[in-house]
């Protein structure tokens, strides 16, 4: 028994395994997977708690009921933070859970800033810009690592993964760029700021 399992593992080491790795697919697996997380916590509903994890949906049956004097039943689910406790309850809904976490964010924030001076917002301001260049930078060399990975005749897919990987670090990098001027402006409560800086203000400060 102790022989045939050996010789199992042995050919799948030689037949499956080897051929794997020297094609790769162990790299795009990770790269993939990579990819996955960067993906979900740019569009899953960011954590206005710590601001570093996402809202996810928790498994299992709705939480509570919510029934308005109107007649209408709201179904509420747990959302829960990937990388703090946090939790809050709302429909089965990323749209809904993003605005309940934008209001949650909001209050936190205003309360916050009424007891902060200008040189404290210049630096928070600071550090999101120094935050948005950082991610830049790092769209810049993955974007180039594609364009490498193109030239050196490296596999479509694995290319594909780096530029996909620069695409993300850009879209993060706006989003710092978007915070620095949300604090250093004031503009932090008000509806349609960021079409407005989008098409007016510079994105790469």
């Amino acid at each position: 028994m102790g022989l045939f399992s050996t010789g199992k593992r042995a050919a799948k080491f030689a037949f499956i395994t080897m051929p794997m790795a020297a094609l790769g697919v162990n790299q795009l697996r990770m790269g993939n997977q990579h990819i996955k997380a960067l993906w979900r916590s740019n569009f899953s509903p960011a954590c206005p708690e710590c601001e570093r994890g996402v809202l996810l949906q928790q498994d299992g049956d709705y939480q509570d009921i919510e029934q308005h004097p109107s007649g209408r039943v709201r179904v509420l689910h747990s959302w829960q933070c990937n990388n703090c406790q946090f939790a809050l309850l709302e429909e089965a809904d990323s749209r809904k859970v993003r605005e309940h976490a934008a209001r949650y964010r909001n209050e936190r924030v205003r309360g916050q800033l009424t007891t902060l001076e200008r040189e404290e917002l210049d630096r928070i301001a600071g550090s999101h810009r120094l935050h948005s260049r950082a991610f830049f930078i790092a769209s810049l060399a993955a974007t180039l690592g594609f364009v490498y990975m193109l030239a050196t005749g490296a596999g479509v897919m694995i290319a594909l993964n780096w530029l996909s990987i620069g695409f993300a670090l850009w879209v993060f990098g706006m989003k710092k760029s978007y915070r620095s001027w949300q604090v250093s402006s004031g503009q932090l409560f008000v509806e349609g700021a960021f079409w407005f800086w989008f098409q007016h203000q510079k994105w790469i400060i």
